[in-house]
């Protein structure tokens, strides 16, 4: 993972794109083995006092540390409740689509996408976290904890936004999001790895909800509301 994003980083298109984005480098999950469930955001980001340079983390180690924290503590609720003697922890990913670190949210729409250097920097990332998706975690349920990247997976792909394309079929909407299920990749050029054809996700469930952090508890995914997507997802198979 870090090879490849120091390549992304050292490529031209860089020079057009805002400073910070060279200067702060890139962070990035620590992901080395298959997993059930998969957590992702859209990207890290820089916290007041953080330094510059290229880093790394392991959600097996957060996910460990019981101190609050402002982001990682409400998602941690997700995969782990002690009352309900619900521990989806060691069985947990955690990736960001893309690697920039950046608190702003309307900074990759607003700084990135809107040049084609940008487009080329964020079609390099999104290629690289599909890779490390479909080979590496090979997860059984996506939980896309973002409602701005649901457009990366091909949930609007009727619009003609495609990037990693996967097939979807909704099985249902709740209050705290939409499941859907993997039913391969969308046949198009335009998503961003045509050449794969067959996905290692197929039957796999995706769940798109929103940065719950400050959001209402029935609009929150729960580890109960996890554990039924896993129950379900074991009957597809």
């Amino acid at each position: 993972m870090k090879h490849h994003l120091e390549q992304i980083w050292s490529k031209g298109y860089l020079n057009s794109l805002p400073e910070s984005i060279r200067e702060r480098g890139f962070n990035y999950s620590v992901n080395k083995e298959s997993k059930d469930i998969l957590i992702t955001g859209i990207n890290p980001s820089f916290r007041i006092g953080a330094d510059n340079g290229n880093c790394s983390f392991d959600f097996r180690i957060i996910a460990e540390d019981e101190k609050y924290d402002v982001y990682w503590s409400s998602l941690k609720k997700i995969v782990h409740d002690k009352q309900l003697n619900i521990d989806f922890r060691s069985r947990t990913a955690y990736l960001d689509i893309f690697y920039f670190r950046e608190t702003d949210q309307n900074f990759l729409r607003n700084q990135i996408l809107k040049k084609s250097e940008g487009l080329n920097f964020a079609v390099d990332q999104i290629k690289l976290s599909q890779e490390v998706i479909e080979t590496i975690i090979k997860p059984k349920l996506v939980i896309v904890k973002n409602k701005e990247s649901a457009a990366y997976w091909g949930k609007f792909a009727d619009k003609g936004i495609y990037w990693m394309g996967y097939e979807l079929e909704l099985l249902q909407s709740l209050e705290s999001g939409e499941l859907y299920k993997i039913i391969g990749l969308i046949d198009s050029k335009e998503r961003v790895l045509p050449e794969v054809k067959k996905s290692n996700l197929e039957n796999s469930l995706i769940f798109f909800t929103q940065h719950f952090q400050y959001a209402p508890s029935v609009k929150r995914p729960n580890a109960k509301l996890v554990s039924d997507f896993l129950n379900i997802q074991s009957s597809l198979s």
